[in-house]
């Protein structure tokens, strides 16, 4: 890979990381003075944000390190991170409470990270591409 395109990853890594900082900063201030729930709309926004993040490099790294260590079973990593990321998403939302958690800010902070991560994968994708 050339330098210029690994400086790009690492541009948008660093793209990912400020973008789900600021979301997590705005989104977070927002439900605190617009919500009715205040704070406990902000604290489930963050959580939402949290989960989808920690469940993608959870998923990321797993699949990174199984690709190189054994190729073969990528795909096999792929379905496992993915079982587990959905059944650590089930048991938070079957555990939390409605009285601490607010479910619409735990999905707006879920969906927000989600088009943050596949914003930022179409770039990674699009600037990894070469051309002989």
């Amino acid at each position: 890979m050339s330098r210029a395109i690994v400086r790009a990853q690492q541009h948008l890594a660093g793209l990912r990381v400020s973008l789900i900082g600021l979301a997590a900063v705005t989104g977070a201030v927002l439900f605190a003075a617009l919500a009715p729930a205040g704070w406990r709309a902000s604290a489930s926004y963050l959580g939402g944000l949290l989960l989808v993040a920690a469940a993608f490099e959870f998923g990321r790294f797993n699949i990174t390190l199984v690709a190189r260590i054994a190729p073969k079973l990528t795909l096999a990593m792929a379905l496992f991170s993915y079982l587990i990321t959905v059944l650590a998403l089930g048991l938070v939302l079957a555990a939390s409470s409605p009285r601490v958690v607010v479910g619409r800010a735990v999905a707006v902070g879920l969906l927000t990270g989600l088009v943050i991560w596949v914003f930022s994968e179409i770039l990674r994708a699009w600037v990894v591409q070469e051309h002989p």
